[in-house]
């Protein structure tokens, strides 16, 4: 059953625009990722022009590193626009208007370290949180969309324990994406060239240094994969959970896979592009996920007397 929810007179194009948005952003965060495994991040060695030029004299570094500023303003100015169309409009303001609020800090909070990667010279606390802030935002507009587009308010309801291993898989991904940001900029991706070994056939290595940062990166992808695997589970009782739970498994398991593959091949450009996309995808499938928990209430484990499958199915 779901209920309806007030005041719906809100143009579906507007949720659409967002989502639209949010599919150019993450283009962006994998633009973002060639121009760093291309080793191109400081091919404009200033900020916000780029050799004190709006169009500089391109080769193939600068048109990476320029071309990713030119799709961020691109990205920065449709936001702009989004953003003053849902405060102007008192229904969309009262569904949105938060939502957008923050996602302009974060926006505003990207651009600042976008150039502080460039003027502190790749710096790992930069490059780190400007990954982080960027899926943030990317993120925001994806929960902006869904905010728009909901017509109905599902009145089914979840197990507490559906939330607590939700919020921890949330706070796993946001942990992991940071340390895979700290590998990327500390350069660890390749601190260990075996797996699941680390080199030599060594088990269990000397935590210290890069090669710290990738046992870390490590134990983080195993245990976002008990997690996800643990949130399936708990989830297949509850209908409108059961797709965006296995398109979370199933994208951290097809990650696992990518990230061996990075290591049993030294890490080749393709497979590291396509590492950083995965991420970012399942950064976004998990926001999907955990909004559709957000909207059906708590219950207690069983209704009726009944179990948590059995009940869901009443």
């Amino acid at each position: 059953m779901r209920r309806l929810i007030a005041g719906t007179d809100v143009p579906p194009a507007v949720g659409r625009a967002f989502f639209g948005l949010a599919a150019v952003t993450y283009g962006l965060l994998v633009f973002g990722a060639s121009v760093r495994v291309h080793g191109a991040g400081l091919s404009c060695p200033d900020w916000p022009l780029c050799f004190g030029e709006v169009i500089p004299t391109l080769n193939f570094e600068v048109f990476l590193e320029w071309g990713h500023r030119v799709l961020a303003s691109v990205v920065s100015f449709g936001f702009l626009g989004l953003g003053v169309a849902v405060l102007a409009a008192p229904p969309m303001r009262a569904r949105a208007g938060k939502l957008v609020g923050i996602a302009a800090v974060a926006l505003a909070a990207q651009v600042i370290l976008g150039g502080l990667t460039v003027l502190h010279l790749l710096a790992y606390w930069s490059v780190t949180l400007h990954l982080l802030f960027g899926n943030l935002f990317c993120a925001l507009l994806v929960l902006t969309g869904l905010s728009l587009s909901e017509k109905q308010v599902p009145s089914a309801s979840v197990h507490p324990w559906v939330r607590a291993v939700g919020a921890l898989l949330a706070a796993m991904v946001v942990g992991q994406m940071a340390l895979g940001g700290l590998v990327s900029s500390n350069y660890a991706g390749l601190a260990c060239t075996e797996w699941p070994t680390c080199n030599g056939g060594v088990w269990f290595p000397v935590l210290d240094g890069i090669v710290g940062l990738q046992i870390f990166h490590r134990l983080g992808a195993y245990t976002l994969l008990a997690l996800s695997v643990a949130f399936f589970v708990l989830a297949r009782g509850v209908p409108a959970l059961r797709r965006p739970a296995a398109v979370v498994l199933g994208l951290v398991l097809l990650q696992a896979l990518i990230g061996i593959t990075n290591v049993l091949l030294a890490m080749p450009v393709e497979i590291a592009i396509i590492h950083s996309a995965v991420a970012d995808l399942i950064v976004l499938s998990t926001t999907w996920t955990l909004w559709h928990v957000a909207r059906h209430p708590a219950r207690s484990a069983t209704r009726s007397g009944l179990p948590l499958a059995a009940a869901e199915r009443a």
